[in-house]
């Protein structure tokens, strides 16, 4: 149903899997709430995360192969 905000996220279970954010700096105010989202709910499914931070969205997909290379299992890419 459209407008009736975020969806439910329960019963994801990502125990084990290893996430890296990655977030450009760009819109520090659009790009801390979607970073404070991904977070709660990475937390909630019990993934282990960190967030990297890129000046732009240009550099997205670049930080992204290198958090594949370097052993993520996904990655979230918010800019």
């Amino acid at each position: 149903m459209a407008g009736s905000g975020a969806p439910e996220t329960g019963g994801i279970d990502a125990t084990g899997l290893n996430v890296v954010v990655i977030a450009g700096t760009w819109h520090d105010v659009i790009t801390d709430g979607l970073i404070a989202g991904a977070e709660r709910v990475l937390a909630a499914a019990g993934a282990t995360y960190r967030l990297v931070r890129v000046p732009g969205s240009f550099e997205l997909p670049v930080a992204a192969v290198a958090a594949f290379e370097g052993g993520a299992d996904a990655v979230v890419a918010l800019g």
